[in-house]
């Protein structure tokens, strides 16, 4: 009887017998929905399951098991043998066969997308309407709510989208994203809280490519279901420009807060508009406390009048850059050295608007410069003040650099004094004196380094010795530019060096005569005073061995006058 029931239904139905596990009961015409034969599906009692889409398969296992009295029913999707997507509709039940005392699960099966196409052209009937939903150029859709499946789609969707008209009506509003979490439920389900007007949301096409569209949706019955009309217009070119303009702001305002110089920015009436992070930290103001008040909190009383000056030029020369240097106060009093450039600042019309400028703290710079004063002038004075006698040529041999030593001595010899950039070649000194100077000079512009001994002869008769130094000058390409000199007077040194030459010559000569003239007689008295008769005195020739000695002696005396004589000479 249940089989004879069940032939009957225009749908598709499925009766399994669970305590036999086998199909009671298949229709004839399930190939025509799904390209299988029912004896394919005897075969396989899990075929069906096989057939429903991968993105169903969690909602259906969801519903829980189905129990007698009750009956479950899903809208879902299936793929058929010939790989074509189709939405069905199933209204399963469990049935108690009191003939074969069995549970029969029967499966209730409509082919909803049949149903849509045959639909289709009373749709297309509805002249007016088709016109204002199929011609829109924005991108629209219909979807049902229960399922969330796709049931129209206009021209515009499948060229923004790229899927044909056939895949979009296989699809769900959750396959446009590709999040599938608890949130698309709420989204797109009957509850609706996402529902209503200018939603961004992030959706993506058929090749995987992101866009943003704002959605638009209203209920509607379509179909006698309930609906909604979604129209999705595609803003990602806005969206992308304007995340391109938040880009380049955020990078405009890092470049300008990691800058270790200073940017403001006055308005016409003297008044800050802006000041950068490096302003605000080494002046020691707040935004807030500076914002809107004018320069002159940030300026010192007797230098005012040189800043409205400044901030006057800038604003009457518009295309001129005006310099500024001045002392700035910082918030607790202390002064800083900075330096500044200003250029007027103009609205769209091309009126000045006020000024911008850029700068920087250059107290440590100001501070070394005076402490590279002070030792300038300290070095230059230790250099003037040395009897040494220090200058540089250039490879011309004109002066570039003199001491007041070396002033003087040259003054000495020419009668004027020298000056930085005349020739250091003085035409009163002799060809051979001249000569011999170039060639000291281009030694040293050659690169050797080098100390030779020079003997000058002064007006007055005497003769000075100095030591003198010859040191290439470089640039900072290396290359050499010049020779530096240094002359140290060691005449009294080689006054020294010459008498300790002669004293030693003369203990020479001392010791000469104590080692020849005088060894020899007293060698020659020792000799007599051996052969003296020491036993009998009165030996006739002791006397002639006396009368020996004593012209021994005589001659001994001769030598020491001779080094006494010397001995006196040295000390003379």
């Amino acid at each position: 009887m249940l089989n004879h029931i069940l032939a009957t239904l225009n749908d598709y139905v499925l009766a399994f017998n669970r305590d036999e596990n086998k199909y009671s009961f298949i229709s004839t015409n399930i190939s025509g929905l799904t390209g299988y034969s029912p004896e394919a599906f005897e075969k396989d009692h899990n075929l069906w399951h096989k057939l429903i889409d991968q993105r169903d398969i969690s909602k259906i296992k969801d519903t829980g098991p189905l129990t007698e009295g009750n009956h479950s029913e899903h809208t879902y999707r299936i793929q058929t043998r010939n790989g074509k997507i189709r939405w069905v509709n199933e209204r399963q039940s469990l049935f108690n066969n009191e003939n074969s005392e069995g549970n029969i699960a029967i499966s209730i099966i409509r082919d909803i997308q049949r149903e849509d196409e045959a639909k289709y052209n009373q749709e297309e009937s509805m002249a007016g309407y088709s016109i204002l939903f199929d011609n829109n150029p924005i991108p629209m859709l219909i979807y049902e709510l229960a399922t969330l499946r796709i049931l129209k789609i206009n021209a515009s969707a499948i060229e923004t989208y790229g899927y044909t008209r056939e895949e979009f009506l296989t699809m769900t509003m959750r396959d446009l994203r590709t999040e599938t979490g608890p949130e698309d439920a709420e989204e797109y389900g009957p509850n609706g809280i996402f529902h209503g007007f200018n939603k961004l949301r992030k959706h993506y096409t058929k090749n995987g490519e992101s866009i943003y569209v704002e959605i638009n949706s209203d209920s509607i019955e379509y179909k006698n279901i309930d609906c909604r009309m979604v129209i999705l217009n595609n803003v990602t070119e806005k969206i992308r420009w304007r995340e391109e303009v938040k880009l380049r702001e955020q990078f405009l305002n890092s470049l300008i807060d990691s800058q270790t110089n200073f940017l403001i920015r006055i308005d016409i009436n003297g008044n800050f508009t802006f000041v950068n992070k490096q302003f605000s930290k080494v002046f020691g103001y707040q935004k807030y406390e500076i914002i809107g008040k004018h320069y002159s909190i940030t300026t010192i009383p007797e230098e005012l009048p040189l800043c409205e000056a400044a901030f006057i030029d800038c604003v009457s020369n518009p295309n001129k850059v005006i310099p500024l240097i001045h002392r700035k106060p910082d918030k607790s009093g202390k002064l800083h050295d900075t330096e500044w450039e200003f250029i007027a600042i103009k609205n769209e019309e091309g009126q000045v608007t006020g000024a911008q400028g850029i700068g920087q703290d250059i107290t440590a710079k100001v501070n070394a410069q005076k402490e590279n004063i002070v030792t300038k002038s300290n070095l230059e004075a230790l250099i003037n003040n040395t009897e040494d006698l220090i200058w540089s040529v250039d490879k011309e041999y004109t002066y570039l650099y003199m001491n007041q030593a070396y002033k003087t001595a040259i003054t000495t010899h020419t009668g004027r004094i020298p000056v930085r950039g005349e020739s250091a070649l003085h035409e009163v000194f002799t060809p051979e004196l001249l000569a011999m100077w170039v060639s000291y000079y281009n030694r040293g512009i050659s690169g050797e380094r080098y100390v030779v001994l020079t003997e000058n002869k002064e007006p007055v008769g005497e003769t000075n010795y100095f030591e003198t130094s010859f040191n290439p000058i470089y640039n900072e390409k290396g290359e050499i530019t010049g020779v530096g000199c240094f002359a140290r007077n060691i005449t009294e040194h080689v006054r020294a060096t010459r008498l300790i030459t002669e004293k030693n010559e003369r203990l020479q000569n001392i010791a000469s005569l104590s080692s020849h003239e005088l060894r020899r007689p007293v060698a020659t008295m020792l000799g007599l005073i051996n052969i003296l008769d020491k036993e009998d005195f009165y030996n006739p020739d002791n006397k002639q061995i006396i009368e020996h000695i004593l012209a021994v002696g005589l001659e001994i005396d001769d030598v020491i006058r001779l080094i006494v004589d010397n001995t006196f000479i040295e000390q003379r």
